[in-house]
């Protein structure tokens, strides 16, 4: 039982050799592609905040982008500095390999080096022919044949695992410096990364430094985005209370053709087999719905928020806002159906119903769809209203479960 157990720890050993090793590397890449994806964002954000700047009007816009890029800029430092430990384990890894390497090929060269010694202080009795010749008999000839062909074997199997130990050592060493060069390149890009940063830090004083100067237009901008999200919020419970009526009493009518969902009660949606398949597949593909505009990235995530820097009140949010280019076109993230489209001030919502699900594209200036029209995947409903003098634009983007807000980051794809 002593042994067995023996065997296995060391079986578990082994393993982990192996094991441990590929989950670093799968580690590293996974850091090194979320690397990429946030200087992608932040590059993106830059670029945005540059056209935001440009604009004629004092925008929170602007301290949404600039915010957003500093935290942006400290994830990617995090990343970077994980990176950087995941190459100093495989620094240590190989470091610790290569020593290994080195103790067996001193061993092996010392093994070898005493059968040459051996084979040279007997080479008069290993000679092959006067071996074999002066054996007492044929069976014993057959044994010392086979005994040199053995050892003839062993030599050349301890030279063939000299050389393959030479060669992997070697190979070790180049991934030694390979690692040591990486790291060198990741400490620079992060002290770089670090003076990005500041300089965004000090920009986003100066943005809220001019931003208090303009309180009086910054109020009026945060009630028009609380006024906003009221709003959209009364337009997707007005929709919903009628598509719940209506297909309530769709399914009173055809009770063959519709089978209430397991929770529907007057409160609730009833769905189709149709509809129910609809929902499902929405359901399924949490995580990899396509953005709501080609171009674009998050200022304000899900979830109430203020501008602690410039005030204190809490803005509401039953979904996110992605600022892009002006006049942006935008697009549906799934099939479905239009279940509504409503005017708010200036701009226009769009909500379209998969099922029991519902997403919600806010602030359009023109709308191409209308109740009832059935969209694909992708396909452009309108475009993102701008008022006049800004150079970017923003989409408010909500997915909901009937009137129940869920958080649209989960849902779209990184």
């Amino acid at each position: 039982m002593k042994l067995k157990n023996i065997t296995l720890l060391g079986l578990m050993l082994c393993l982990l050799q192996f094991v441990v090793p590929v989950y670093g590397q799968n580690k590293k890449a996974e850091l090194t592609n979320e690397k990429k994806k946030l200087e992608q964002e932040i590059a993106q954000q830059r670029a945005l905040l540059k056209k935001t700047q440009k604009s004629k009007n004092a925008s929170l816009r602007e301290i949404q982008l600039i915010s957003s890029q500093v935290k942006k800029q400290e994830k990617l430092i995090a990343t970077i500095n994980g990176e950087i430990n995941c190459i100093e384990g495989e620094i240590e890894a190989n470091s610790r390999e290569i020593t290994k390497l080195e103790n067996r090929l001193e061993v092996l060269k010392k093994d070898y080096a005493q059968s040459v010694y051996i084979t040279y202080k007997y080479r008069h009795v290993l000679n092959k022919a006067s071996f074999i010749i002066s054996a007492g008999s044929i069976g014993e000839a057959v044994r010392r044949i086979r005994y040199l062909q053995e050892y003839s074997s062993v030599l050349k199997r301890d030279v063939r695992h000299i050389q393959e130990t030479r060669q992997t050592l070697h190979k070790k060493e180049e991934d030694l410096q390979l690692s040591k060069h990486n790291k060198q390149q990741l400490l620079q890009d992060g002290n770089r990364k670090k003076q990005q940063l500041a300089q965004q830090k000090k920009e986003k004083n100066q943005i809220v430094s001019k931003l208090k100067k303009q309180e009086g237009q910054i109020q009026k901008e945060i009630n028009k985005k609380i006024q906003r999200q009221k709003a959209v919020n009364a337009a997707i419970n007005k929709i919903i209370s009628e598509e719940i009526a209506k297909s309530n009493k769709k399914a009173a009518s055809t009770s063959t053709s519709a089978k209430p969902a397991a929770n529907a009660t007057p409160a609730h949606l009833t769905l189709t087999p149709t509809e129910s398949a609809l929902a499902s597949d929405f359901e399924s593909n949490k995580g990899k719905l396509p953005w709501p505009v080609e171009k674009g990235s998050i200022v304000t995530p899900f979830g109430p928020y203020s501008h602690a820097e410039i005030s204190s009140i809490q803005i509401p949010n039953d979904g996110i806002n992605i600022v892009t280019e002006k006049g942006g076109k935008v697009r549906a993230v799934f099939n479905g159906t239009v279940s509504g489209v409503a005017s708010i001030g200036e701009s226009k919502v769009v909500i379209i119903r998969h099922g029991n699900y519902l997403s919600v594209y806010s602030n359009l200036g023109s709308v191409c769809v209308q109740k009832g029209s059935k969209v694909t995947t992708k396909q452009t409903i309108g475009t993102v209203y701008s008022e006049a003098g800004e150079n970017s634009a923003e989409l408010h983007f909500e997915i909901r479960k009937e009137s129940t807000p869920l958080n649209p980051g989960l849902w779209i794809k990184r």
